[in-house]
This record gives C-alpha cells, structure tokens and sequence, in this order.
C-alpha cells in the first residue's frame, strides 16, 4: 500500500561557469497537482515545469553541470529525468515499487534511490542502466537519501524502525546513527563550511583545434599548492591526467587575495565525437586534495570534415583567452616534420620571449605563455604578437595582456 507522500523539496545554488552568473533557483515535486516546479530562491518567479505525465511524484535532485533534474515517481513507479526547463522528459529506470528519495553522484556518474515498497536501496547509471541492489535486508519503509561523496558513505530514513542509517557507498557496513525517532521522512548532508583552501571564481572547456582548452580562475587561495586536472571519457571514471608535481602551469600561488588565470591544454590522442568531462582539485601544502566536482564541464570532441581535410595544412590560430591574465594559450598545426620557432614580441616590435624552439613533429601542438619575458620577469599591460616560424611557413597574430 503506497503511502501518502509529503512534498519532497530540494534546493540548488548553481554556478553558470560559462557567464560567472549564479543561476539561483528551488526546485520542487508537488504530490498534490503532480506537477514539478521551480522558483527563485526568494520564493518569486515560480514556473510550472513539468505539468502531465506525472503520479504521485516525490523525491527530486539536480544535474547543474549537464542541465538535467531527476525525480522519482511512486504513482507510476519508476525514475525520470528532463532538462532543467521541464523538456525531453525520459523513463530511466521503471519497475519499481514505490521508489522514494533520490541522490546523484555525479563525479561516478551514479544515482541512488530508497524503494519503500521492496524495502531495499539501490543505484543505476545516470541513464538507468546497470540497476545494482546496494542494502537489500534490515530495512522497513526506508525514503529520503542523501551522499556523502568525500567520505563515501550514503544516509538514509527508515521510517518503518523511526531512525537514522548510513553505509559505504556499495551499501556495506550499514549504520544505526539516531533511533526512536518519530516519522522522520527528509534528509540532507550538511557540508562543512569551513573556508576553502581555493575559491573557485570560473572554470571553463572548450575545444581548440585537436585539443581541450581548460580555463579557470580563482578569486583568493590559501596554501594552495598547486592543481590536478581529472578527466573522463563517456559514461566512464574520472582519472587524473595532469598534476602540478609535473605541469608547471598548474602550480599555485600559495597565498593570494587576488584573481589569479590558470590554463591547462589537453593534447591528447581524443576520440572523434566523444563526450569528455573534466574537473580540477586544489591541493593544499599539507597535501590535503579539495575535489571541485560540481563545476565540472563537459565538451563534445569533434573533428569536423573540414578539419580532417585541412589536417596537413599550417595554421596559428588566435590565442585563448584574449585579453588574458596572467597566460594564454597559443595553438598551431604545422603539416610535416620541421624547425618551429614560436616569439613573443612587444608592440614596438620588441623581441620579448622564445616560447618555442625546435624540431617538431607534424600535426597540432599547444604552447602556454605565462606573461614574462626571457628573465621571467612579469611583462606589463598592452599588445603584444606571437610570431610562428616552421619550415617556410610564417604567420604572425596579435593579442593583448590586460591586468
């Protein structure tokens, strides 16, 4: 027998990293007229999102960085999703019995869910497929969900027994944290709101050429070390690929009270037409990992017919992002083995810096400047060219240094 759900709400505060604006919103599921809306956090602005298909829908949780909302619905037993503005509803997983609370994992690419029917919890991909049965004994009634990714450990309500339990994320080592409570229904994790070691002010990707520009910057750090990049491919794990320990344009500045511009260039070996997602960390000089998960950003690789074409050919494309500070990246194709040389020079025609020099190999490469000259002395405000030499080839592009 079903039982008479509660409205379930679930707030977010996203960032929109492509525009450094906050998109403030509440979201919320509505048992009564089985309607999914949001509003802003203000209470103003409500809309209706998601307004026929619907019975008895409950618990609801949010996707910022792929624009998706997922919601389960107990009348019609099964979990959904749509974009953010309530479209392109779709059936994930169906067949359930009375499926109640929902929690995403984003950085695995996993959701989790109670169902107070069968008395289990269980997690699926994001697109429902590979449904695993996670706790599946000592459970009554189990409804909200909530993860704890840093420590790997999920939370739930069981209101049959009236109490509190957790347990690792594979649903071993199950928990009694608070009992002899009375109808519990919601939960939520509460993140320690200590001061981070790095603010995150925007984080950025996008493809230039054959590679993945990442861009990022930060509003304040504190002994921040230095930063990892982490990537995956598909629906697969994250790994890490890039460290400051070898990457010199990941370090840290340690301490800073300023912006502060990172670049990092994936020049890998990417795949036509697959969907690469990347996040970075912030390390502490006490070697403690802060993961930023949730400003993750994903790119569809794709080389187009054109560029298949033109794959032999040289180019110096405009250098990203321009105006920079403090680095910039600069990307160029050179169609055969040869002597490149790639020099910075000021606007009165000034020999500034050498950033490349020597035999290269054919096809794309990716060069970083840092905004110093020779004696890695910083460079002050203005214009400035990059001049790409490589056989008989020369072109020379224009960019420009604001502080």
């Amino acid at each position: 027998m079903k039982k008479l759900s509660t409205l379930l709400l679930t707030l977010i505060l996203g960032l929109a990293l492509a525009t450094n604006s906050f998109a403030t919103k509440m979201y919320w599921t509505d048992t009564g007229t089985n309607e999914i809306q949001r509003a802003d956090l203000d209470g103003s602005n409500v809309e209706d999102l998601v307004t026929t298909g619907l019975s008895t829908p409950v618990g609801i949780a949010v996707d910022l960085t792929n624009s998706k909302m997922y919601w389960v619905d107990d009348g019609t037993d099964k979990i959904q999703r749509a974009d953010l503005d309530g479209s392109n509803v779709q059936d994930l997983v169906t067949g359930l019995d009375t499926p109640e609370g929902i929690a995403l994992d984003l950085t695995n690419s996993k959701m989790y869910w109670t169902d107070y029917g069968t008395d289990k919890i269980q997690r699926a991909d994001l697109d429902g497929s590979n449904v695993e049965d996670l706790v599946t004994t000592g459970l009554s009634l189990p409804v909200g969900i909530a993860l704890d990714l840093t420590n790997s450990k999920m939370y739930w309500i069981d209101d049959g027994t009236n109490k509190i339990q957790r347990a690792d994320l594979d649903g071993s080592n199950v928990e009694d944290l608070v009992t002899g409570l009375d109808f519990p229904i919601g939960i939520t994790i509460g993140i320690n709101d200590a001061p981070l070691s790095v603010e995150l002010n925007s984080f950025t990707a996008r493809q230039i050429e054959n590679s993945i520009s990442l861009n990022w910057s930060t509003a304040s750090e504190t002994e921040n070390e230095g930063f990892n990049v982490y990537r995956k491919t598909g629906n697969g794990n994250f790994i890490q690929i890039a460290s400051y320990k070898s990457h010199n344009e990941l370090l840290g500045q340690g301490n800073s009270t300023f912006q502060n511009n990172y670049s990092f260039v994936d020049n890998s070996q990417l795949r036509n037409n697959e969907l690469y997602t990347y996040y970075i960390s912030d390390v502490e000089t006490n070697e403690l990992e802060t993961k930023h998960e949730t400003q993750s950003q994903a790119v569809k690789f794709v080389l187009g017919e054109e560029e298949v074409i033109s794959k032999k050919e040289y180019k110096l494309a405009q250098n990203f992002p321009n105006p920079f500070n403090p680095s910039t990246t600069i990307s160029y194709q050179i169609a055969k083995d040869t002597r490149v040389s790639l020099k910075i020079y000021n606007i009165k025609g000034e020999f500034v810096k050498e950033l490349t020099k020597g035999f290269q190999q054919e096809g794309s490469h990716n060069v970083v400047w840092n905004g110093t000259d020779e004696n890695g002395k910083s460079v002050s405000n203005g214009t400035y060219f990059y001049k790409l030499t490589a056989g008989t080839f020369t072109q020379t592009n224009k960019m420009i240094l604001l502080k």
